[in-house]
């Protein structure tokens, strides 16, 4: 597992810092011992160019899809499950990407896994418990309340989300 320098080091207005990003294979992932949890997994989903964004009615903040993994679940079944569930949305394909290392504000330290799809077909949203409403940005012009590190992730994907 190798420590990337790729994407800067940001805090979100909560305080959640993304301390770092780990590029490391899918199936290393499966024998590596982390030293913190590993406990949600995040998708930079893009379709013609433009970037998937759901409006999370919790936090009130535009944000990536991604949740918690959910136990005896893979990072990949939660990444294309939490895509289903909040956008109503299925990838044509799912690339991992590497850990997303993060120190929350309330003292937490923890990992997430980061997926990138293609979507060639919208399904219809519906507005459910965690999403609003979705979006989609090209990731140029003037978009306002994405979370911080969210809006990182997007900039760092921009020209190589798959």
């Amino acid at each position: 597992m190798r420590e990337g320098s790729k994407m800067p080091i940001i805090t979100n207005k909560k305080g959640d810092v993304f301390e770092a990003f780990l590029e490391i294979s899918e199936d290393d992932l499966k024998s590596t011992k982390l030293d913190y949890p590993l406990t949600h997994a995040l998708v930079v989903a893009k379709y013609e160019n433009k970037y998937l964004l759901i409006y999370n009615r919790w936090r009130q903040e535009w944000e990536v899809p991604g949740g918690i993994i959910d136990e005896g679940e893979s990072c990949r079944e939660c990444a294309i499950r939490e895509l289903f569930e909040e956008t109503n949305q299925r990838p044509a394909n799912i690339y991992f990407n590497g850990l997303m290392k993060f120190n929350l504000h309330n003292g937490r330290t923890e990992y997430g896994a980061l997926y990138s799809v293609s979507i060639e077909k919208i399904g219809k949203f519906t507005s459910n418990d965690e999403a609003l409403e979705i979006a989609f940005w090209n990731g140029i012009d003037e978009f306002n309340n994405i979370n911080e590190i969210d809006k990182k992730l997007l900039e760092y994907y921009k020209d190589s989300c798959k």
